[in-house]
């Protein structure tokens, strides 16, 4: 299941999650008006249960509010929650509301609105794409395929207004970052109840608990392409909210954003596709640009599965691993980042650079990094002896990938070139679809060599290694690597999952034990270069979970 992080990734590639603005003060010396901002296409919903999109979430996470919060440094600090306490054994939480909470038409928030909230996400009558990120909570999946009934068979208790006390199934040291989730954001029953089908499907059949709130008179129609946001009075942390108004449109053409922002009519625009970026990195002396680093793979999965193959010697062929290392080796990364990813960084790990630190404070994948190195004569070698070890002297592989992002097709027309140029006797054939045949076609091994890209939803490296762990369903090559299951197992359970810096090791051997199988291939980081209006303070990018933080966001005056 691809979160609203991976979802939106085809999209993500054209016009980059970097907020668009129409009519701000990018470029110009104005300083009076409120943050003027855009995304590149509309909400298309507003119920934290359902929703899977970014943009979509862009706007739940800053008009609704959950147990916790993350902040500028990563931590995921308490917000609704005034105290947080874990179990020894890790596997209970008790949850402490603060006092005085209430949603926006008035009423008590209170321990019930969560509960409620997450037994409909787990309601398989929801249908909640979400619904596995509770999956640690007790009965939490039971109930959510159906096994278990009633739904208050759920591992979650509620004490009083102010209390509610979480039995996990197994120790989640990320559970915090878990509880800033759109999915785990309290929903006001009442509305749900009133508006029915109809609930989050406009701005004015929704109920608020988060910083800000749709204005009454500019709000979302289900429809319309501008809108605006305001100050929410009843949000318990209201003095910290920095701007009164947040103006909205959508801009779905970056190369008009780009050129709103030289006029001084946006506050923000994205040079997401690498013409916009080489041409406007210089804008302003290079000034302007920001990039903001996102905690986003693309890799390459094969199917190793034995099936689903475009033939019997391409099935064989992948499950060697002389043939697997050969294409690793062959694949030149830094040409790809080079040519095709604008800011981008090269991939030696699974797990993004620069999305969690370890317990002594390094980058997790400058710690756990691995020699996915370019190497054109290692490359023929194994590729040689793989085909001799396999029985043919050539091999026809198809290279499937979306037809959505124009980069994808440069990247598959590079590798179909380079690939084949240094392992002689193959021919790399190109499969383009649409993004959500390709999340099909990968899901049922209808695929030779796919390119995938994977969005973490919290900062810990867990979010990335989980992947490819038994029962799994990301494990698109089904490949088989003892290694890394020891390793995913050991991180995974106690005492290891309880000890920061044995945690930290565990997963690092996972990330050995992916490379010395040559499992997949990680090719690169992704990053959203923008261009930044200067008096534009106080916007805080999340490279995962809620991307977009506006809760102290503000034109400078």
């Amino acid at each position: 299941m691809d979160n609203w992080k991976k979802v939106s990734l085809g999209t993500v590639a054209l016009a980059s999650v970097g907020l668009l603005a129409a009519c701000g003060n990018g470029g110009g010396d104005s300083k009076a008006a409120n943050p003027q901002l855009s995304v590149p296409t509309n909400i298309a919903t507003l119920d934290s249960g359902l929703a899977t999109d970014a943009y979509s979430n862009l706007f739940i996470g800053n008009v609704q509010e959950g147990l916790t919060r993350v902040d500028d440094k990563g931590v995921a600090q308490n917000a609704l929650a005034s105290d947080i306490k874990v179990s020894d054994d890790g596997l209970t939480y008790t949850i402490t509301l603060r006092d005085g909470l209430k949603w926006s038409n008035g009423d008590s928030l209170t321990a019930k609105d969560f509960l409620y909230s997450w037994q409909r996400a787990v309601n398989p009558e929801t249908g909640s794409q979400y619904a596995y990120l509770l999956g640690n909570i007790k009965n939490a999946n039971e109930i959510n395929t159906g096994k278990v009934k009633d739904l208050n068979e759920l591992g979650v208790k509620v004490n009083g207004d102010h209390e509610l006390v979480v039995t996990l199934t197994q120790p989640t040291p990320y559970f915090k970052f878990l509880l800033a989730n759109g999915v785990y954001k309290p929903v006001n029953k009442s509305a749900v109840e009133e508006f029915g089908k109809q609930y989050g499907t406009s701005s004015d059949k929704v109920v608020y608990s988060g910083p800000f709130m749709f204005k009454k008179d500019a709000g979302w129609t289900g429809t319309n392409n501008s809108y605006s946001l305001v100050k929410n009075p009843d949000y318990y942390d209201k003095d910290n909210v920095k701007s009164e108004e947040i103006d909205y449109t959508v801009q779905s053409n970056p190369n008009t954003a780009v050129q709103l922002f030289k006029q001084g009519k946006l506050d923000q625009a994205s040079l997401g596709t690498m013409d916009l970026y080489n041409a406007n990195k210089g804008y302003n002396d290079g000034k302007d640009l920001v990039v903001l680093k996102e905690a986003t793979t693309a890799y390459l999965q094969y199917n190793q599965s034995g099936g689903g193959t475009t033939s019997p010697e391409v099935a064989k062929a992948l499950q060697n691993k002389n043939i697997r290392e050969a294409l690793n080796l062959a694949t030149d990364r830094k040409a790809i980042v080079d040519q095709f990813i604008p800011a981008g960084t090269v991939a030696q790990t699974f797990t993004p650079a620069g999305m969690s630190v370890t317990a002594d404070g390094k980058d997790f994948a400058e710690f756990a990094k691995q020699d996915y190195n370019y190497d054109a004569a290692k490359a023929k070698e194994l590729w040689e002896k793989g085909l001799k070890e396999v029985g043919v002297t050539s091999l026809n592989l198809q290279y499937t990938t979306d037809a959505d992002a124009p980069v994808s097709k440069s990247i598959a027309d590079f590798l179909q070139a380079s690939l084949s140029k240094t392992l002689p006797g193959l021919t790399l054939t190109q499969k383009i679809v649409p993004f959500q045949q390709r999340l099909k076609d990968s899901k049922n091994q209808n695929f030779d060599v796919v390119l995938s890209l994977w969005g973490g939803d919290y900062a810990e490296p867990s979010t990335f290694l989980q992947l490819f762990a038994d029962g799994s369903g990301y494990n698109d090559g089904k490949f088989v690597n003892p290694a890394y299951q020891a390793a995913w197992t050991k991180a995974s359970t106690v005492p290891v999952v309880l000890d920061d810096k044995a945690r930290d090791q565990a997963y690092k051997d996972a990330e050995a034990a992916l490379f010395e199988e040559s499992s997949i291939n990680p090719m690169y980081f992704r990053s959203t270069p923008v261009l930044r209006n200067p008096h534009l303070k106080g916007l805080q990018f999340n490279s995962t979970g809620l991307t977009y933080d506006l809760k102290g966001v503000y034109i400078e005056k």
